[in-house]
């Protein structure tokens, strides 16, 4: 099936992922108020559920004048339980988005790739954290990970090692994602400061490099309400160790779902939840995309006024813009930023429904 063109390919996927979404509710366990996050359980690949990633970017350099950001994502989508006598049946499809932003040469390469897991291609565990599509892999435990990529031009290959504990957002893990339904809602827990080491590989120079990573883990059935448009998420990495977890729900009218909300991580690890009402966004200035026309906000200001902090977020690089035509269709802006004002560290963006 690999083998096939990359048009086919994308609309047999496009259309596997569509069934999911239709498929019957009842078929998937909802995310509710009541549930537990239990390490390292909630690791594996949950079978009971629609959808869930393992979500990772970071911050890497090899202490000369080389700067990486890094993104590697793992989606697994359930389209359903139905066994098949045929190895042909899909179950699920499993899909990885793997991006490197190459500071001091101002590039960025983005790679994206998607199976039904029929040959071992890909696959994910459900008793261990294995998560593989093609060349991306992640394995390991909640005390040390491993991430491998590579394509044509790029590869990564990291060891991971959690400097603080599990931080579980929301309500000790549930977090809720629409005024509509509490059902609208996930699964979301995070190791926001991992202690980062490995190889970058771009073109044929290999970087021994150092820094940091965040990982975020969602688990979810339902997606986005109807009257949403798309996130903006920030996972901000200060140099005095402090991690800031934001996001806003974006509704079509323009206005934000008040279930929008964060997470403050102080430097021993203990943290707060903080409520759309703790802080607040502006956006300094726009980017207009040529591959796709999209306008996305460039740059921001945040406030959190309880924790005396106001910085501002500045893109490394402008055009950091995900565009997954091999896999779901669908496009994201994605990248490394600066951070600057009453603190200084590094962050990272995700924008969607732009």
């Amino acid at each position: 099936m690999r083998r096939i063109c990359s048009g086919v390919k994308t609309v047999v996927l496009l259309s596997v992922i569509c069934v999911a979404a239709l498929a019957s509710a009842q078929e998937f366990r909802e995310v509710t108020p009541d549930y537990r996050v239990a390490i390292p359980d909630d690791f594996y690949c949950k079978k009971d559920y629609r959808v869930q990633w393992w979500y990772f970017t970071g911050h890497l350099s090899d202490g000369k004048d080389g700067e990486f950001g890094y993104e590697l994502t793992f989606f697994v989508v359930n389209v359903q339980k139905r066994p098949f006598a045929s190895r042909f049946g899909v179950n699920r499809v499993y899909v990885s988005h793997f991006a490197i932003t190459d500071v001091r040469r101002r590039a960025f390469s983005f790679r994206d790739e998607a199976d039904v897991g029929v040959y071992g291609y890909a696959g994910a565990d459900e008793a261990r954290l294995n998560v593989w599509v093609g060349n991306s892999r992640l394995t390991g435990t909640d005390k040390e990970m491993r991430l491998e990529a590579s394509d044509s031009d790029k590869s990564i290959d990291l060891r991971l090692f959690p400097v603080k504990p599990v931080v579980l957002n929301g309500e000790r893990g549930y977090s809720r994602k629409s005024e509509e339904s509490p059902l609208i809602a996930s699964v979301y827990f995070s190791y926001t400061n991992i202690l980062t080491r490995g190889r970058v590989k771009i073109g044929d120079t290999v970087y021994e490099v150092t820094g940091k990573s965040w990982f975020d883990r969602e688990i979810s059935t339902r997606g986005l309400s109807e009257r949403q448009a798309g996130w903006d998420w920030f996972a901000i990495q200060l140099d005095d160790g402090r991690e800031i977890m934001l996001y806003l729900l974006r509704n079509r009218d323009g206005s934000f779902d008040r279930h929008s909300s964060g997470t403050f991580v102080y430097p021993d690890g203990t943290y707060r939840t903080l409520s759309r009402d703790d802080f607040s966004v502006s956006v300094l200035s726009h980017y207009r995309s040529r591959a796709t026309g999209a306008r996305y906000p460039a740059r921001w200001t945040i406030s959190i006024p309880s924790e005396h902090v106001a910085v501002k977020i500045v893109p490394l690089l402008e055009d950091q813009e995900v565009v997954a035509r091999e896999t779901t269709g669908n496009y994201y802006w994605e990248g490394a930023c600066l951070v600057e004002g009453s603190a200084k560290g590094r962050a990272y963006v995700e924008m969607t429904g732009y």
